[in-house]
């Protein structure tokens, strides 16, 4: 039987009577029949397997829930995980004088990116009176 696939509950009842029919008195389950078993709780309820399989509900409850947390333990796992670093744009600068026929100066100096509107600001400065 192929372990990685999910198994059907019909193939795990036939692993269970094939187990029983060879199995001395009183042997213990094993772990690949348990984790066969407890597989099967995410399509059916605990009671439907434990009935089906003729299983003790309390001990596949018990399997169920340590092979859930063994999952989530590994899931939590914590992973590395390399980033290249951020591309910064290449900042601009900016320098701008202007100087009106009344003699009057504006100097604006800017580095990076500017949200202002330059061109108002320019025009502001050239039609205003003194």
């Amino acid at each position: 039987m192929d372990y990685r696939k999910q198994p059907s509950l019909r193939e795990v009842k036939q692993l269970f009577a094939t187990w029983r029919a060879s199995r001395k008195h009183k042997t213990r389950i094993p772990d690949e029949l348990w984790e066969a078993a407890s597989s099967l709780a995410a399509q059916y309820t605990i009671h439907q397997i434990s009935r089906y399989l003729r299983l003790n509900h309390t001990a596949l409850k018990d399997q169920v829930a340590a092979r859930t947390q063994e999952n989530n333990i590994t899931a939590q796992q914590p992973c590395f995980l390399e980033l290249p670093a951020p591309q910064s744009p290449p900042l601009s600068e900016c320098l701008i004088e202007m100087e009106n026929r009344h003699g009057e100066k504006m100097r604006m100096h800017f580095a990076g990116e500017v949200s202002l509107d330059l061109l108002a600001v320019s025009q502001n400065f050239w039609t205003r009176r003194s």
